[in-house]
């Protein structure tokens, strides 16, 4: 399987980025909803530590995706409707406004226990709190409407969207 993108098919690497960016989205969303529901499970006792950590990986994720599109832009297979390319562009956003609100609410940066920065001093740091927990929200239910198109591409329109990502049958 190439490394590059067709008008077929997403290569490797576009493949790879996408499910790395799933399972860290993945991890943060259930540590949310499981803090939410029993604040003192092992999962976010686990997790909750590494937040800030996975949250720039996601930016930094999200940041190699735009530039990796942009490279294959002219070579990428094309989205059928304006909904999907509406709801594709709508999660890149969120998914690069979440990690971007939470590091400009003022804390100190840190990853991989490494301090980054004590924190950038914005007038807006309130604005930026109050954002990134609607901001998963919203994500949740672009996520569910992603997952359930995908699902509904392959069972029901059987038009090879699903191919598009999984790749060629053997």
């Amino acid at each position: 399987m190439k490394a590059t993108d067709s008008y077929k098919y997403y290569g490797v690497v576009s493949r790879v980025l996408h499910w790395i960016t799933a399972i860290l989205v993945i991890v943060q969303l259930i540590d949310v909803y499981m803090r939410s529901l029993a604040p003192k499970n092992i999962f976010s006792q686990y997790v909750q530590p590494w937040h800030m950590t996975i949250g720039v990986s996601i930016l930094g994720v999200m940041l190699l995706r735009m530039i990796w599109l942009l490279v294959q832009r002219k070579h990428r297979p094309r989205s059928r409707s304006v909904m999907a390319r509406f709801g594709h562009f709508s999660i890149y956003v969120v998914l690069i406004a979440i990690p971007l609100s939470g590091l400009l609410q003022g804390y100190p940066v840190l990853v991989f226990d490494t301090l980054l920065t004590k924190g950038l001093d914005t007038k807006w740091d309130t604005i930026f709190q109050e954002l990134h927990g609607p901001l998963a929200y919203i994500l949740t239910a672009l996520i569910a409407g992603h997952v359930f198109m995908a699902i509904l591409h392959r069972l029901v329109h059987r038009d090879g969207t699903w191919e598009k990502m999984i790749g060629k049958k053997k």
